[in-house]
Parts: C-alpha cells; sequence; structure tokens
C-alpha cells in the first residue's frame, strides 16, 4: 500500500504518515473488519482538514460518535472508527496551488478514504506491527476496497510511531482546535512567534498557527483584527492588501511581539 507522505516536518503529521512501502512483507488480516462507513458524512463528525502544500493534497479527518467524544489525551474505546478523505485541490494554469482568503487550499477531486477501526482483539494478525487494536483498510469514494487488508501492515508499521500513549493516532490534540491544519507562515513556539518579522507582498494572506501548549492569541491593531484564542494546533489567517509594517502581538503574552512588512 502506497501511503501518504509524512507531515512530521511541518507539525501536522497526524494520521497514515508515509511510508514508501505497498504492505507486501508485513503480516496482515486477511478479513476486512473495518468496513466502509457510507453515511459517514451524515454520521460521523468532522474533525480537521489538513493541507499539503508540498503535494497539493488536502486530508479531511472524521469521526464516528464514540471517537469525536474521545479527548486527545485518552484512548480510544471499542468500535472507534477514524477516516480520513484525500483529495487533490484546485490549481492555475500553470500547475501552481490556488488558495482561498482563508490561506487554505481549495479540495477539487476526492481520490481514497482511508479508515482505521479499533475492536477488541483487533490487530493480532499484523504479529510483529501490531499498534494495538486497530485495523487499517482503504476505499475508494464508491465503498469498494482500494487497498485490502491483506496490504495494509505498513499502515500498522507506520502507526507504531504514534506509540500507546496516543493510542497509535497522530496529533489528536489538533482535533480540537478551531481551523488547524492549514499550512502555516508563522508560528507560535516557546512564547515567540517564528518568524518573528515576514516580509509579504501586497495581497498575501498570512497564516499563524499555535504549536505551543499553552494557548495564545493574534492582535493587529491596525487592522482591528484579533484572533479567538488559539489553542495547540489553532490557526489564525489575515489577508494583507495595503503596503506598510504591522505590529502583531499576543494580548495573552505581552513579551510576544512581530511585524509583518506588506511590500507591492
Amino acid at each position: 500500500m502506497r501511503l501518504l507522505a509524512t507531515l512530521a516536518a511541518t507539525g501536522l503529521l497526524f494520521f497514515f504518515p508515509d511510508q514508501k512501502a505497498d504492505g507486501q512483507g508485513f503480516s496482515a488480516p486477511t478479513v476486512d473488519r473495518v468496513g466502509f462507513p457510507a453515511d459517514y458524512k451524515s454520521t460521523f463528525t468532522r474533525l480537521l482538514t489538513v493541507d499539503r502544500p508540498d503535494n497539493g493534497q488536502i486530508r479531511v479527518i472524521w469521526g464516528n460518535a464514540l471517537a469525536a467524544g474521545t479527548n486527545w489525551w485518552q484512548s480510544y474505546p471499542y468500535g472507534s472508527v477514524l477516516l480520513f478523505e484525500s483529495w487533490t485541490s484546485k490549481r492555475s494554469s500553470d500547475n501552481s496551488l490556488i488558495y482561498d482568503e482563508n490561506g487554505r487550499l481549495i479540495p477539487e477531486t476526492l481520490g481514497t478514504i482511508f479508515v482505521k477501526r479499533k475492536g477488541e482483539d483487533f490487530g493480532v494478525d499484523y504479529k510483529d506491527v501490531r499498534n494495538g487494536e486497530w485495523e487499517y483498510v482503504a476505499y475508494r469514494p464508491d465503498g469498494s476496497v482500494q487497498t485490502t487488508p491483506q496490504n495494509s501492515g505498513g499502515c500498522a508499521a507506520c502507526h507504531l510511531q504514534g506509540g500507546p500513549t496516543r493510542d497509535w493516532t497522530f496529533r489528536r490534540q489538533a482535533f480540537g482546535t478551531r481551523s488547524g491544519g492549514a499550512a502555516p507562515t508563522v508560528t507560535m513556539s516557546q512564547y515567540a512567534f517564528l518568524p518573528g518579522n515576514v516580509t509579504v507582498k501586497k495581497g498575501t494572506t498570512v497564516v499563524w498557527r499555535n504549536d505551543d501548549d499553552i494557548e495564545h492569541n493574534v492582535i493587529i491593531p491596525n487592522l482591528n483584527a484579533t484572533s479567538d484564542t488559539m489553542y495547540n494546533s489553532a490557526t489564525f489567517a489575515q489577508k494583507f492588501d495595503t503596503e506598510g509594517t504591522f505590529s502583531i502581538r499576543c494580548s495573552i503574552h505581552s513579551g510576544m511581539r512581530a511585524t509583518v512588512t506588506v511590500v507591492k
């Protein structure tokens, strides 16, 4: 199974990270106990949308009631189902990515739906690459199987990185944040804006993301713009249509200050 590329470098590593493997060579189940949740759009909760500007992919993550009701630090109960839709995004005539007014990629075509389910004694057939009691299958949008259980060993091997303390699921804290998943221009880390000074062209949308465990916010006095309280992985976007230098600060932590310089 060709798994999806890792987001570890950007802090968005989340679910089904990259392995250049087709699942062959790993032990795996022979029966599909995951099942395609055909009604997921009406019965699941949409948890997070993650942009991949490196390849134009968009991931939309959903969870059933059990998964969506689980706090990010808790293990999931049996019966939990998580999935992500893999979308291509819109591009211009020169093949460059197109972003919306919030700095997000714009979905175009749904390709694959990757699904993981937790059940009692699930995962035993993965043997050395077992990660808890999860099993994995990938489906096409019509519900037909794209990656069979027999070829899902690569998924299990990859999720070993998640570790038992996170129930082998990546970045679940991001599920509870507003607008998490946008590719950031600036991160908020160790009580600082990084980078502290950004220069962009007029008309650019700048995206801030909070990588700290403590909450922050973004205040732009000259634009009367204020974000909501931003928890870990939350993002805030602001478009700059006027040239000049704009002061940026966090009202929660007065020492956090930065600038955005807008040029023609």
